[in-house]
């Protein structure tokens, strides 16, 4: 069990190649989140084929940083998994823009609650390597778990505005969380670099 404990903590420890995609991939959320604050009226039409490019986006540099790294933090199944799941959504969205359109709320609730979740997950693992900035990843997944779960409790009777706030505070708080995300791992890559250098 010590071994199997150790393998996994130097696992843990190895390098995360491609950790500024998540950064890049938090940006641009974050800046979503902004355009849906700045163009409110125009938003709730474009917000299906904004978010189906975000989902694809993200889920891409998720399998990206996933498959390329050797970090036991990045190559969980969950990250796979929403990977993919990311992808997916995005080119249901992008392909049917109009069935979209009449269930955007319902998908963006769901997209944000297993993300919570796999941020609230990564938190944990964080916390397993005693990695600095777990309990505030974990805080930053509930607070998006619990926006999901206002987005789903009226997906359609809340009204666009709603919709759209709602889309555009998630799509703030998810791109935050990304680039934080993406500091950490950045960090662990620093560090074994520095104590493993070629």
């Amino acid at each position: 069990m010590k071994r199997h404990f150790e393998n996994l903590t130097e696992r843990a420890g190895r390098a995360v190649k491609h950790w500024w995609l998540m950064m890049l991939a938090g940006i641009l959320c974050f800046a979503a989140g902004i355009a849906v604050f700045v163009f409110p009226l125009e938003s709730y039409v474009a917000l299906s084929i904004l978010a189906g490019i975000l989902m694809i986006l993200v889920g891409a540099a998720q399998l990206i940083v996933a498959a390329t790294s050797t970090n036991y933090l990045t190559m969980r199944g969950y990250v796979l998994v929403g990977g993919i799941i990311d992808l997916l959504l995005g080119f249901l969205l992008c392909i049917y823009p109009a069935v979209s359109m009449a269930f955007l709320p319902v998908m963006l609730g769901i997209w944000m609650m297993y993300h919570s979740f796999m941020i609230i997950a990564f938190g944990g693992d964080l916390e397993t390597f005693r990695v600095k900035g777990s309990a505030w990843t974990v805080l930053g997944g509930v607070l998006l778990l619990l926006l999901s779960m206002i987005v789903l409790v009226n997906p359609f009777g809340a009204g666009i505005a709603v919709v759209v706030v709602l889309a555009g505070v998630g799509l703030l708080l998810f791109g935050f969380l990304l680039c934080w995300m993406s500091m950490i791992l950045r960090d662990l890559h620093k560090n074994y670099e520095r104590e493993y250098p070629r």
